[in-house]
């Protein structure tokens, strides 16, 4: 929650700035990111992890620059936060607004799933 309340109080330049920050962090460490995921699928060879699970593991080609132009489509989105979407005068001094309001912070999880 204190993560989420600081995100929300920074200005939309410095968290898109931030996702950017996090896409390059991912290009720049591809390598190792890559090199961490053999070993990984070695060890579940090892202990006789089931192909299917296996197959999910392993990180194909392409996967980690996909998951940093998504990461920069976010970052180049309009503001999400607090944007007003309608606002009507339901009587005389009462406006009624609808606005977004953030659920959550967006981060990446990566797991085993089967389009990587």
């Amino acid at each position: 929650r204190a993560a989420s309340r600081a995100l929300q109080a920074l200005s939309s330049e410095k968290r898109a700035a931030l996702l950017r920050r996090v896409a390059d962090s991912l290009l720049a460490r591809e390598r190792e990111i890559l090199e961490e995921n053999v070993l990984d699928v070695n060890d579940a060879l090892a202990n006789g992890t089931d192909e299917h699970l296996l197959n999910r593991l392993r990180l194909k080609p392409g996967k980690i620059q996909q998951l940093a132009a998504g990461i920069r489509s976010i970052a180049d989105q309009d503001e999400p936060l607090d944007r007003l979407l309608s606002r009507m005068e339901v009587a005389e001094g009462l406006t009624l607004e609808q606005r977004t309001s953030p659920l959550g912070v967006l981060m990446i999880i990566f797991e085993s799933r089967p389009d990587a």
